[in-house]
């Protein structure tokens, strides 16, 4: 089913193009070594697309069974999260600056690889984390009232409202489970 088309029109110049020959006034990106032109117009894109919505998706096929999805390790999970705690740990203890993540840890300790690449994602300053932080906290709580603070800790008593007990957040948040939409667009509940 076609869902789209791409339409190129080219515009008609009000004018015709200056010609400019190899050697005189400023270089024009059409020319060619040989001192011939080539004359570039204005393009207009007009771009028509019907995205398929949820509603009308009525003949999708599943082709693969469900535990053709899933991904056998070779590491068992509980290997896995030691192993990234011990990481982690040893990397909090060499570098203590708790606005930094574990990979923004590691990239610091990079600079001693001398022929290693700087993986600029992992080496942000405090003004753009602080800047991310504060867009993301106006975006689940979007009281102007509030100071960034406080739009953390209302974040922590609607955990504790819908997870009453004596636990720990982490614990709580596992409890609750996740099953927002993602940013891609597709729900987890529909990966299961």
């Amino acid at each position: 089913m076609r869902r789209g088309k791409l339409l190129l029109t080219p515009v008609p110049p009000e004018s015709e193009p200056e010609t400019i020959h190899e050697g005189e006034g400023s270089p024009d990106p059409g020319a060619f070594s040989n001192g011939s032109v080539m004359s570039i117009g204005p393009v207009h894109i007009n771009v028509v697309y019907n995205p398929l919505m949820p509603e009308a998706d009525t003949d999708r096929r599943k082709v693969f069974r469900d535990e053709d999805y899933r991904i056998e390790y070779d590491e068992p999970f509980e290997e896995v999260a030691r192993e990234l705690i011990d990481l982690s740990t040893r990397l909090i203890n060499l570098l203590p600056d708790p606005s930094l993540s574990p990979n923004e840890r590691l990239e610091r300790l990079a600079r001693v690889v001398p022929k290693s690449l700087l993986v600029t994602a992992h080496r942000r300053n405090a003004r753009s984390k602080l800047v991310e932080l504060r867009r993301r906290l106006d975006e689940l709580v979007p009281d102007p009232d509030l100071s960034y603070p406080e739009k953390l800790e209302w974040l922590v008593s609607r955990l504790d409202e819908l997870v009453p007990g004596d636990m720990r957040p982490i614990e709580k948040l596992e409890k609750l489970g996740d099953y927002r939409a993602a940013d891609v667009g597709v729900s987890p509940r529909s990966w299961q």
